[in-house]
């Protein structure tokens, strides 16, 4: 293998954090608003580390070759992203990105446009940015670098413990809700199929039940919206496209919410001039 696993494992560091930066960059500019694109809380996007340590390692031979780099790179982030939308929309019930609307593309999780992208950035990162990276890793001691992994490992696996629990908190807010919604629902559904005699009865049911039902509802918003629920909200708002496949009534139910409170801060700033 051309590259050690100390290499490797600064190699992942770096790009993860250069993906964070650039997405940042990229949603900020798209959004006039930070925006932290990563899947972790901290400043990294697992994705582009995993990304370019696969095509160094297995494309590294191809550097002085273009076309067969750039070919690989294609093969490989796209391998990558669908892989990686495909466990996580398995593990948390949830789709974060979707492509459906492009075209060329295979099950939302990947598509033509966007894998020539990545394969165009990932080339140019092996030709103009990696020496730099490389260089740069190559200057510090490696026993500096070794203590300086361990405590990168533990913030990286904190995080991820953090924001694993977030999101299966996040799945259990989405199911109260969504079951709070249907059952709302259902009971206006059935006040509409009893158009008769017994219109009246169901009704009073209907009439009886809501008061309790929008106060469960209210109660789950402000569980939501509290700071602890915060790995949710971020999630929500770094990944506009998400969508759960398994509660959706109760997923649009809170990004309803969360959009009401982006409006409501944004108001507080502009004060009242200009609500």
């Amino acid at each position: 293998m051309e590259f050690s696993l100390y290499e490797i494992f600064w190699y992942f560091v770096l790009y993860s954090l250069l993906g964070w930066v650039t997405e940042v960059c990229f949603c900020s500019i798209k959004t006039g608003g930070f925006v932290n694109r990563g899947f972790l809380n901290g400043p990294v996007c697992p994705i582009y580390g995993f990304g370019m340590v696969a095509v160094l390692v297995f494309l590294w031979p191809l550097r002085h070759h273009l076309a067969g780099l750039y070919v690989g790179a294609v093969v490989l982030t796209s391998t990558l992203e669908l892989a990686t939308g495909w466990a996580l929309k398995k593990l948390f019930h949830t789709s974060w990105w979707d492509y459906s609307n492009m075209r060329f593309n295979l099950g939302g999780y990947i598509c033509l446009r966007f894998s020539l992208i990545w394969g165009v950035g990932a080339t140019l990162v092996v030709k103009l940015i990696h020496p730099a990276i490389a260089a740069l890793v190559a200057v510090v001691p490696h026993t500096a670098g070794v203590v300086l992994a361990v405590p990168v490992v533990i913030l990286f696996v904190c995080d991820l413990v953090i924001t694993v629990l977030g999101i299966a908190h996040m799945n259990q807010d989405i199911g109260r809700i969504d079951d709070i919604v249907r059952a709302m629902r259902a009971g206006s559904d059935m006040l509409a199929e009893n158009i008769g005699d017994t219109a009246l009865a169901v009704d009073r049911k209907v009439t009886d039940a809501k008061p309790a039902a929008a106060a469960r509802l209210d109660i789950a918003r402000a569980e939501l919206m509290d700071k602890r629920r915060r790995v949710a909200i971020r999630l929500m708002k770094a990944f506009p496209h998400m969508h759960s496949t398994r509660y959706a009534e109760g997923f649009e139910r809170i990004r309803q919410w969360v959009e009401e409170e982006k409006k409501k801060r944004v108001a507080g700033k502009l004060g009242p001039q200009h609500k």
